[in-house]
């Protein structure tokens, strides 16, 4: 990627051709002027798509129009081979010239290489297998209203400045491009029409948010908010999701909710559940069957009596209330009431805490016949902390 590097400026400040800025200006002059020989179009109207605000870096430096010319020459896939051009518009050893407009065409490129920046590229030894054509569909989709058309081999030249992998399959004017097929597939769902958004966020685009906040400062003419720093890669300790995946594949009901859970973690369809409580939390929303739900308390009786990691579940918080109370001669006081999911969500769970003077006595109890029978109060904890063990292979677990 170091071959987009140039000489930048900071964000939010006027472009202006001065004595004040002679590396940044030649910078954007040479570009211009390589711009406007390669595409055949006029100086002036390429040096404005140089100091165009949308071409100045949005998740990196500047791109360089220079090194983006020499890219159709130099890469060793796309590059210019013996029997001449690798790529045009339509792909990679199509039989057709470029065709530019010479007023946008820069402006466009430099969009597209700005939104692969933003995924996660594959890691060495991982094999790309997102079509370039899936992805300048894609691209369309996000890019409007600043860019309505992206060609295959627009992005094809934008992946290869960037130095993504590419890789041929043979007889396709399709490459396969080297980034996240699941961040693909989110913004997809969130791009697209007639696209179920996704509720789960583990998959977002590293730079999308940037993104999307600094194109529509682009077009409204703000400053932009600052320079975007690629998060570095960290692995978030998740015990229960971990256990959970593993069991893919198993031939009985925790099989069963392991498979379509991974799937809905892949899909995007749901958040990844870090814990027990988070799994019924995801159950909430979906309504799940009886059988499911059994499915999913079985899940975690098994991991809270195999895991040292496992700890009791508390359940969501639906309402608080509390109220003053005159007292009974010792003096006022308050009563708090706690809701609470039950874990099947269609009872709940009831703290109440009444601290006038003289009384002061705190419960929790269970209101589902259901959750009574499957669930169990684990044992030696205050009752502002709480926690559920279900009853089937309870083993640490006894009632409160």
């Amino acid at each position: 990627m170091s071959g987009l590097a140039s000489v930048g400026c900071e964000p939010g400040t006027e472009i202006e051709m001065s004595s004040n800025n002679h590396a940044y200006n030649r910078e954007l002059q040479q570009d211009a002027r390589s711009w406007a020989a390669f595409t055949g179009s006029k100086y002036t109207a390429a040096l404005r798509q140089m100091t165009s605000p949308f071409t100045q870096g949005l998740l990196g430096d500047r791109p360089s129009a220079r090194h983006l010319i020499s890219v159709l020459d130099q890469h060793p896939l796309v590059g210019t081979d013996d029997d001449g051009p690798s790529l045009s518009d339509n792909g990679f050893y199509a039989d057709d010239p470029w065709r530019f407009n010479g007023q946008t065409d820069f402006v466009e490129l430099v969009l597209v290489v700005e939104m692969l920046r933003m995924f996660t590229p594959t890691v060495a030894g991982q094999e790309p297998e997102l079509s370039s054509y899936k992805l300048k569909h894609t691209a369309e989709q996000f890019l409007r209203p600043h860019c309505d058309y992206v060609s295959n081999g627009r992005l094809i030249w934008a992946a290869a400045a960037l130095g993504l992998d590419l890789v041929d399959r043979g007889g396709s004017l399709n490459l396969s491009v080297g980034v996240s097929e699941r961040e693909h597939h989110y913004l997809r769902r969130l791009t697209g029409s007639g696209q179920e958004r996704p509720r789960g966020h583990q998959f977002r685009p590293p730079g999308l948010l940037h993104l999307q906040d600094a194109l529509a400062r682009c077009a409204a003419g703000g400053p932009l908010t600052g320079a975007w720093v690629r998060p570095a890669s960290a692995q978030v300790g998740a015990p229960f999701h971990d256990w959970l995946t593993a069991q893919v594949g198993r031939p009985d009901p925790v099989g069963d909710i392991a498979n379509d859970y991974t799937a809905g973690v892949r899909d995007s369809d749901h958040p990844i559940a870090s814990t027990p409580g988070e799994l019924l939390s995801l159950l909430y929303d979906v309504e799940p069957s009886p059988s499911f739900y059994d499915a999913a308390v079985a899940a975690i009786a098994e991991w809270m009596a195999t895991s040292p990691e496992a700890a009791p579940i508390r359940t969501d918080l639906v309402t608080r209330d509390a109220h003053e109370v005159a007292g009974w001669g010792a003096g006022p006081g308050d009563i708090e009431v706690y809701r609470y999911r039950c874990p099947c969500g269609f009872g709940e769970i009831v703290e109440e805490h009444d601290n006038t003077p003289g009384f002061r006595e705190h419960d929790v109890h269970i209101r589902c016949d259901r959750c009574r029978e499957e669930w169990l109060f684990a044992a030696g904890l205050p009752v502002r902390g709480w926690g559920l063990v279900p009853a089937i292979g309870a083993g640490r677990a006894q009632a409160g």
